[in-house]
């Protein structure tokens, strides 16, 4: 069955993402050269590799229904359950299956050298090259968007049975075809000029540079000898080095597929949940699921048949790989002999990393024209793909209808002649022409809905103290280590499953969701004493030891969002750009005292039609942790080559409730604000382990 989800409510069904199975196989060839000189040792490498991905995508075969809130006939509750049983669906995707086999090759050469200046100094410095060619479809069934681009792998031409042939009076719909108002301008294949197999160019560029220093303070006497405890007590180190990262994930690579011509990628909005091809205005767009396509080099392919044209997880013509600079400063001082104290400051620059953005999200400003010329409720959420037309004389005088796309970027009124427009995106409908309606789909249907792009353009801060303590007690068996990170991390996508805004990126820049202020790690372990005296009591008391850890840690942020498409972009992948309007100040509460409720929902407001708001992408924080899993342990020797290891094991041995994150969706009506979901309570384990 289909998957069904009402946002904030229930969700039924088993196809959300359908199926991935991979398999992925790493050929690796490598030789390393260490040579010493004097007080030199250095080392020499390369590491050659390539990695295959052989998979086959399901998809959305069954489709995925979505029920967000806010389309032209919503019910208007909080609860989605009537839009749900009258069949108002918000948004419906579905798409094909495909088999790819990806490969990739990659070369990493390095040299570095660690120098022992004195006895109490070391020198490490070394360059890394990294080499990594774009992963590339040994069946080159991928594509990429670029704009301007008209393929010419397969010829568009119309089926004979399709409708459009008899108002087009031709099945030509090629660039120059009479039909040319619904070819994928754009839409490149491997083999295109400018698209190669791998869809991006290889870069050469990436020099890893890494260079450390040890110092250990020789002092002997002194107060410097004092603070430093003498030689071999005290050790100062420094690091600095940038880090590349390596191949394009398999996860992001099975978003390439299936699309067109080689599988459906569709996104219907405002239609019914019994015909999801039929919007809930009566227009009716194309159906072309037929399982696996697997079309030939050359053949003609009816790509009308595939609008409006999602496409997820496309790769520009220049994609620069991530990289982040590290830098430490760390302290270290051996109070005594059984006690070792550590300070240092650890940071991390990310650069250049992946995140998500639509190229080809809704115009809002178009949208709130056409209710200021139309009325309102002409255009709405979930709307930019839908068709308007503006009648000749329809636009005031002194009023301006901005458009997406076309020839004029603005008409004020009057108007003469009239307007259409198929959808509101800057790519809609590519040879479209509002001012005149040549070139526009003449079924209401645009070209293309979002270009969901994986751009490197997103960058991340972490800044932290870090301070160890390891204290042993030799003589009782006793060993305790404790680790606190003060720290802050911020970025503007925490993954590339983040959706940034599309219009300006940086105003996505908020905390990182894995961000976490405090923490304090303790942990233990103690051997029990001995028990001297009959055997058989040595043998049930001895060789017992115990261990723990303890964790406490502030909360991680939450994540503030809306799906209701009141910003009228219609750009929705993982999830949509929209964000409510923080209207209050943001208060935390006990979920055990408020109905399950940790912030204040009224702190926040839908935000204003046609903007995605100013709360924060993130805001601080979650529930906090605190937990205590403990390790109960004996050996039992048989012999002198056997012996058996029984192991108790007490996961959150406290049975402490731990909230996770609430829900910071906005448009799940009552449940916003509230924890829904707890960490595992309570679990025992037991084990019995043969050593031989």
């Amino acid at each position: 069955m289909p998957w069904i989800g009402l946002e904030g409510g229930f969700s039924i069904g088993n196809n959300y993402q359908g199926e991935i199975p991979q398999v992925v196989n790493t050929y690796q060839l490598t030789n390393n050269l260490t040579r010493i000189w004097g007080n030199h040792t250095a080392k020499f490498g390369v590491d050659v590799r390539q990695q295959r991905y052989l998979m086959t995508n399901f998809g959305a075969l069954n489709g995925q229904f979505s029920f967000f809130g806010g389309g032209p006939n919503n019910i208007g509750y909080t609860n989605l359950v009537p839009n749900y049983l009258l069949g108002l669906v918000d948004s419906y995707y579905q798409t094909g299956a495909q088999t790819s086999h990806f490969y990739s090759n990659a070369v990493y050469l390095f040299a570095q050298d660690s120098w022992k200046i004195t006895p109490n100094v070391t020198l490490n410095y070394g360059l890394r090259w990294e080499l990594n060619t774009p992963a590339a479809d040994r069946f080159r069934r991928v594509q990429s968007f670029r704009a301007g681009l008209a393929s010419t792998q397969f010829p568009c031409r119309l089926d004979p049975d399709n409708p459009l042939v008899g108002v087009f009076g031709s099945q030509d719909c090629s660039p120059t075809g009479p039909a040319r108002a619904v070819f994928p301008l754009g839409l490149g294949i491997p083999g295109d000029e400018g698209v190669p197999d791998g869809l991006f160019r290889t870069y050469y560029r990436a020099f890893a540079p890494r260079l450390g220093l040890a110092w250990s303070p020789p002092w002997q006497s002194g107060w410097l000898a004092k603070l430093t405890g003498g030689p071999g007590n005290s050790s100062v180190r420094a690091g600095w080095g940038m880090f590349y990262n390596g191949p394009i994930e398999g996860l992001i690579l099975a978003q390439l597929v299936p699309q067109p011509p080689f599988g459906i990628s569709s996104n219907i909005t405002n239609m019914f949940l019994s015909t999801p091809f039929l919007r809930q205005d009566g227009t009716i767009v194309p159906n072309p699921s037929n399982g696996i396509l697997n079309p030939r080099r050359g053949d003609p392919v009816d790509y009308s048949v595939f609008r409006p044209i999602l496409l997820y997880g496309q790769l520009p013509a220049e994609l620069r790989p991530q990289y982040s600079v590290q830098y430490s400063l760390t302290l270290q001082r051996k109070l005594q002999d059984d006690l070792l104290v550590q300070v240092g400051y650890v940071g991390t620059q990310g650069h250049r990393l992946l995140l998500t953005r639509d190229i080809n999200f809704g115009n809002p400003q178009t949208c709130l024209d056409l209710n200021r010329i139309l009325g309102p409720g002409t255009c709405g959420p979930f709307g930019a793909d839908n068709e308007y037309f503006v009648p000749a004389g329809a636009i005031p005088a002194g009023v301006t209808l901005h458009l997406p796309y076309g020839p004029q970027r603005t008409v004020t009124g009057p108007n003469n002649p009239a307007i259409r427009l198929v959808g509101l995106r800057p790519f809609s409908s590519p040879f479209c022409n509002p001012l005149t309606g040549e070139g526009c789909p003449p079924d209401g249907v645009p070209v293309f809905a979002s270009l969901f792009e994986r751009q490197t353009a997103g960058n991340s801060n972490y800044h932290s103290l870090q301070v160890l303590v390891d204290k042993r007690f030799e003589e009782k068996g006793i060993q305790i280590q404790a680790a606190y990170t003060w720290s802050k991390s911020i970025d503007n996508a925490s993954s590339f499953e983040n959706i940034v805004n599309p219009i300006n990126p940086r105003l996505s820049r908020s905390l990182s969701l894995f961000d976490a202020r405090h923490r304090l790690v303790v942990t233990f372990d103690y051997r029990l004493p001995k028990v001297t005296g009959r055997r058989w009591l040595g043998g049930i008391l001895n060789n017992w030891a115990v261990s723990g850890i303890a964790v406490y840690q502030t909360g991680f942020p939450i994540r503030i969002t809306s799906s209701d498409d009141l910003e009228l972009m219609n750009s929705f992948d993982f999830e949509l750009p929209g964000q409510p309007d923080l209207v209050g100040r943001f208060r935390t509460f006990d979920p055990r005292r408020n109905n399950l409720y940790f912030f204040d929902p009224a702190a926040f407001a839908p935000q204003e039609l046609g903007t995605i708001g100013n709360a924060p992408r993130t805001i601080c924080c979650g529930p906090s942790i605190h937990n205590y899993d403990v390790t109960l342990r004996k050996n039992i020797p048989i012999n002198e080559r056997l012996r058996i290891e029984f192991r108790g094991e007490f996961y959150n041995l406290f049975n402490q409730t731990q909230f996770l994150n609430p829900r910071g969706n906005i448009t799940e009506g009552e449940n916003f604000g509230r924890v829904t979901r707890a960490r595992d309570p309570r679990q025992i384990q037991f084990a019995l382990k043969l050593f031989f």
